[in-house]
């Protein structure tokens, strides 16, 4: 999962998924609705910094509008997503 020395990235949910997912050297981001348009903010820009290989979405715990400006970005710079 995601490139060598890079971090998959969650994204959605309260902060709490962690303790859901086995993921090593994952870093996790708020959905917009618990963590602000700050929060959606720092995920960006991490993507941008390529600090991020390889994005999870979690449907469940995400507004339409942060999961499609997740995604597109995601597609924009050729980071594999998948939305769960």
């Amino acid at each position: 999962m995601g490139a060598v020395g890079h971090r998959v990235a969650v994204y959605g949910g309260d902060g709490r998924q962690e303790e859901h997912f086995q993921l090593p050297n994952a870093v996790f981001f708020q959905s917009s609705r618990f963590g602000g348009n700050g929060e959606l903010r720092r995920f960006e820009h991490a993507l941008r910094a390529g600090r991020i290989g390889e994005v999870i979405i979690l449907r469940k715990w995400n507004g339409h509008s942060g999961t499609t400006k997740v995604r597109r970005l995601c597609r924009q710079l050729g980071v594999p997503c998948r939305v769960v």
